[in-house]
Protein backbone atom coordinates (compact mmCIF):
# COMPACT_ATOMS: atom_id res chain seq x y z
CA UNK A 1 0.00 0.00 0.00
CA UNK A 2 3.05 2.21 -0.14
CA UNK A 3 2.11 3.64 -3.53
CA UNK A 4 -1.44 4.56 -2.50
CA UNK A 5 -1.79 8.06 -1.19
CA UNK A 6 -4.15 9.20 1.54
CA UNK A 7 -6.04 11.23 -1.06
CA UNK A 8 -6.59 8.08 -3.16
CA UNK A 9 -7.97 6.23 -0.14
CA UNK A 10 -10.31 9.11 0.71
CA UNK A 11 -11.57 9.39 -2.89
CA UNK A 12 -12.26 5.67 -3.02
CA UNK A 13 -14.58 5.91 -0.05
CA UNK A 14 -16.74 8.36 -1.98
CA UNK A 15 -17.88 5.69 -4.47
CA UNK A 16 -18.12 2.53 -2.40
CA UNK A 17 -21.76 1.42 -2.18
CA UNK A 18 -23.36 1.53 1.26
CA UNK A 19 -24.00 -2.24 1.32
CA UNK A 20 -20.25 -2.85 0.96
CA UNK A 21 -18.83 -0.13 3.16
CA UNK A 22 -20.88 0.83 6.17
CA UNK A 23 -18.13 1.97 8.50
CA UNK A 24 -14.87 2.27 6.59
CA UNK A 25 -14.92 -1.48 5.84
CA UNK A 26 -13.34 -0.95 2.40
CA UNK A 27 -9.76 -0.29 1.47
CA UNK A 28 -7.52 -0.41 -1.59
CA UNK A 29 -5.24 -3.44 -1.85
CA UNK A 30 -2.60 -4.44 -4.38
CA UNK A 31 -4.25 -6.61 -7.04
CA UNK A 32 -1.42 -9.13 -6.52
CA UNK A 33 -2.96 -9.96 -3.10
CA UNK A 34 -6.03 -11.40 -4.85
CA UNK A 35 -6.24 -14.85 -6.39
CA UNK A 36 -9.00 -16.76 -8.14
CA UNK A 37 -10.57 -20.12 -7.42
CA UNK A 38 -13.29 -21.19 -9.83
CA UNK A 39 -15.70 -18.21 -9.90
CA UNK A 40 -14.53 -16.80 -6.55
CA UNK A 41 -11.99 -14.13 -5.71
CA UNK A 42 -9.76 -14.99 -2.74
CA UNK A 43 -7.93 -12.50 -0.50
CA UNK A 44 -5.30 -13.53 2.04
CA UNK A 45 -5.74 -17.19 1.07
CA UNK A 46 -8.94 -17.73 3.05
CA UNK A 47 -11.38 -14.85 2.53
CA UNK A 48 -13.68 -15.72 -0.36
CA UNK A 49 -15.84 -13.33 -2.37
CA UNK A 50 -18.41 -14.74 -4.78
CA UNK A 51 -21.42 -13.78 -6.86
CA UNK A 52 -22.72 -10.27 -6.22
CA UNK A 53 -19.82 -9.58 -3.85
CA UNK A 54 -17.55 -9.25 -6.90
CA UNK A 55 -17.88 -5.83 -8.51
CA UNK A 56 -16.15 -3.58 -11.01
CA UNK A 57 -13.82 -0.96 -9.57
CA UNK A 58 -14.56 2.68 -10.35
CA UNK A 59 -10.90 3.67 -10.30
CA UNK A 60 -9.21 0.75 -12.06
CA UNK A 61 -7.62 -0.54 -8.84
CA UNK A 62 -8.42 -3.44 -6.52
CA UNK A 63 -10.30 -2.93 -3.25
CA UNK A 64 -11.64 -5.23 -0.54
CA UNK A 65 -14.50 -4.56 1.84
CA UNK A 66 -14.42 -6.72 4.95
CA UNK A 67 -15.98 -6.44 8.36
CA UNK A 68 -13.88 -7.40 11.36
CA UNK A 69 -14.94 -10.75 12.80
CA UNK A 70 -15.92 -9.35 16.20
CA UNK A 71 -16.26 -11.97 18.94
CA UNK A 72 -15.15 -14.73 16.58
CA UNK A 73 -12.11 -12.79 15.31
CA UNK A 74 -9.71 -15.52 16.38
CA UNK A 75 -11.60 -18.02 14.20
CA UNK A 76 -12.91 -15.70 11.46
CA UNK A 77 -10.81 -12.51 11.39
CA UNK A 78 -12.81 -10.91 8.56
CA UNK A 79 -16.27 -11.34 7.07
CA UNK A 80 -16.24 -10.64 3.32
CA UNK A 81 -18.60 -7.95 2.03
CA UNK A 82 -17.39 -6.95 -1.47
CA UNK A 83 -14.33 -6.97 -3.67
CA UNK A 84 -13.74 -4.48 -6.48
CA UNK A 85 -11.65 -5.44 -9.52
CA UNK A 86 -10.49 -3.45 -12.54
CA UNK A 87 -12.57 -3.96 -15.64
CA UNK A 88 -11.31 -6.89 -17.66
CA UNK A 89 -9.82 -5.98 -21.02
CA UNK A 90 -9.50 -8.30 -23.98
Amino acid sequence: MKHLTIAAVMLAHSWYPQECCRDKDCRPVPCAELSYQDQDVVWRKHIYFSGRMIRESNDGNCHVCVEKGGLNASIIPYLPLCVFLPKATS
